[in-house]
């Protein structure tokens, strides 16, 4: 779960709505809260951080440095949370039209908690061990929730519960929702000084070899405080949890074009690929000059439709012949490596993927001339994100190590 500022949502919203009024008593015209509710409010949440948010004269209120970084944090949370209201105007699964609601007015960190957490289960009871209260409790929470959306956000039958497009609808913007305060905390942190939080970072199967283990490492000596957590997965898998908040950067293989508007890519390096073998195989014995004279042994193939793929049978046709048939495709670093490793067949790797096995001497590269598999490698992340301090770090750990590998 985010940080410990996501808690104060409803804080938040009193904090907002003087900065932009200037006032208490201009913010309770906007809120469904008494000005004394929202000075209240205010003061609680200043205690809970031990510094000022606003300083206080008699031509108002003005947000301190402190409190501008907060609210800024805050509003693209509030935005968020608008915009799951605002998508999900359309219609329920009954076809009935969904009401309008306040529901980025009232819903309080307790709903979007308990709804983040029973989707991850998918049971009211172990959501419920998860939160420490009641089943009873979660159930209510939920039905809160569907009521303050006017849609309904599950589907429960016999074979368990699934969400409803409104759900899933839901569960993108609220998951973006809370990585802003995530993100706030750090920021904060970074404020005082000190670097700490936690980046969760998507690898690709290039990346996997040189490029994020040594980047995170670099970055983790010079801040040991900062949490790293470093998920491989499919391309299709890996973007999935970028657009709903699980992972704050994917790095590897970037795809030709635009995988979305909601998503940019940003070069770091260009890559190519050479035959890699294990060490002692028989072609090392051999006088080969291209891939022509390779077709016909056993390869491992990259998935298909991923740009490793792609460069796979390109090198093949630039040498004037057929790609091999692929009877074994491999996704994962660690399970081709393994497969090279233990039998006489062939891939087509980058020699930064296999740095390490090159080096130990586990594998070598055969002396076949390669064409036409330049591909970028980068890193991707969310259009509209705006990454917090350690974030930028890991970026800019990446650029240095590209061009030192360039």
């Amino acid at each position: 779960m985010p940080g410990l500022l996501a808690p104060h949502l409803r804080r938040f919203r009193s904090v907002l709505a003087v900065c932009r009024t200037g006032s208490t008593a201009q913010a309770a015209l906007i809120l469904p809260l008494s000005q004394s509710a929202i000075a209240r409010a205010i003061r609680e949440l200043e205690d809970d951080l031990g510094r000022p948010l606003f300083e206080r004269a008699a031509r108002g209120m003005l947000p301190t440095p402190v409190g501008r970084l907060l609210s800024y944090r805050a509003e693209r949370a509030m935005a968020q949370l608008q915009l799951a209201e605002t998508e999900l105007k359309g219609h329920d699964q009954s076809g009935a039209p969904v009401a309008t609601s306040r529901f980025v007015h009232t819903v309080g960190y307790r709903h979007l908690q308990t709804f983040i957490i029973f989707c991850d289960t998918r049971s009211e009871t172990i959501a419920a061990q998860r939160l420490g209260v009641s089943q009873p409790a979660v159930n209510q929470t939920l039905r809160q929730l569907s009521h303050l959306l006017g849609c309904e956000l599950f589907q429960r039958s016999a074979r368990g519960v699934r969400l409803t497009e409104n759900g899933e609808a839901l569960l993108r913007r609220v998951k973006l929702a809370l990585a802003e305060f995530r993100h706030a905390g750090e920021d904060l942190a970074a404020f005082d000084g000190r670097m700490q939080g936690r980046i969760v970072i998507g690898s690709l199967p290039l990346s996997a070899g040189v490029l994020v283990p040594r980047a995170v490492d670099r970055m983790l000596v010079r801040r040991h405080d900062l949490k790293v957590t470093i998920v491989d997965g499919t391309y299709d898998g890996l973007m999935y949890q970028l657009r709903h908040a699980d992972i704050d950067v994917v790095v590897g293989a970037l795809r030709p074009g635009a995988p979305g508007s909601d998503v940019v890519q940003t070069p770091l390096f260009e890559d190519t690929l050479s035959v890699v073998v294990r060490r002692g195989h028989p072609l090392e014995k051999q006088a080969l000059r291209t891939l022509r004279d390779v077709v016909d042994q056993p390869w491992i193939a990259p998935l298909s439709g991923t740009p490793a793929r792609e460069a796979f049978e390109r090198a093949f046709r630039a040498a004037g012949v057929a790609p091999p048939s692929a009877e074994l495709e491999v996704n994962s670093a660690i399970v081709l490596q393994a497969l090279l490793q233990d039998s006489n067949r062939l891939a087509l790797l980058s020699r930064r993927q296999i740095f390490h096995g090159i080096s130990s001497g586990v594998f070598s590269i055969l002396p076949i001339a390669v064409e036409e598999t330049s591909r970028q490698i980068g890193l991707t992340m969310r259009a509209d994100a705006d990454p917090s301090a350690s974030i930028r770090l890991f970026i800019q750990e990446l650029q240095i190590l590209a061009k030192e590998l360039s």
